[in-house]
């Protein structure tokens, strides 16, 4: 099984923008949103896309494949689900590319979408992320709550799998996190964490007023 690196896939998708007869669109998810948006360097065997592909970008595609000698695959996702709204929150990858537009999953989408299979290798790469940019616990719960309901998938391995995230990424709050789902009576002590950890990404203000001339 072939392995592609991100200089890979980026030299792939410019290939495929060269190739293209008229503008297209694709919106890449999985571990090419995380290497291409978040230059996450974990290698993957494929491109996996949220959207369908048309004509024109399936044969730009094939030519991108002789063009580089990179067989990637390179096709439409069979199962992917994320939060209800993710759409609306796209970020673009490579804008640089003249004709191809490539858009990715805002990183808490992208992690909410790898909680719907739970495989551990995903949550690698989700911490990988939360190394270089911390997620933020109060958004992924958010989301988690008011996005998630449509999705396929057993309730409770949805929420086991989010747990298994937040022990991941936030261990200190994966307790409270697990109280406040089983308990609604438990949500204060989880708000009260989220609102302390919240006051500490804040900039700390000067008490020094600004002096003449400054």
């Amino acid at each position: 099984m072939r392995y592609y690196v991100r200089a890979e896939i980026e030299r792939f998708l410019r290939a495929v923008d060269v190739a293209l007869k008229r503008p297209a669109t694709v919106v890449v998810i999985g571990a090419g949103a995380a290497a291409l948006k978040y230059r996450i360097d974990d290698p993957t065997t494929d491109i996996d896309t949220f959207n369908a592909l048309g004509a024109d970008l399936r044969r730009a595609i094939e030519a991108a494949r002789r063009a580089t000698g990179l067989a990637m695959p390179f096709e439409q996702s069979g199962v992917a689900d994320g939060p209800y709204d993710f759409e609306d929150r796209l970020l673009r990858a490579m804008p640089r590319l003249a004709r191809l537009t490539v858009l990715v999953p805002e990183r808490h989408d992208l992690a909410l979408m790898k909680t719907v299979r739970g495989d551990q290798a995903d949550f690698a790469k989700l911490q990988a992320i939360h190394d270089r940019q911390p997620f933020d616990l109060s958004v992924l719960l958010r989301r988690y709550e008011e996005e998630m309901g449509h999705v396929v998938i057993d309730p409770r391995r949805l929420r086991l799998n989010l747990l298994a995230l937040v022990e991941s990424l936030f261990p200190q709050a994966v307790t409270l996190v697990e109280k406040a789902l089983e308990r609604p009576d438990q949500r204060s002590k989880l708000d009260a964490f989220l609102v302390s950890q919240a006051s500490l990404k804040r900039p700390r203000r000067s008490g020094q007023r600004p002096g003449p001339g400054r």
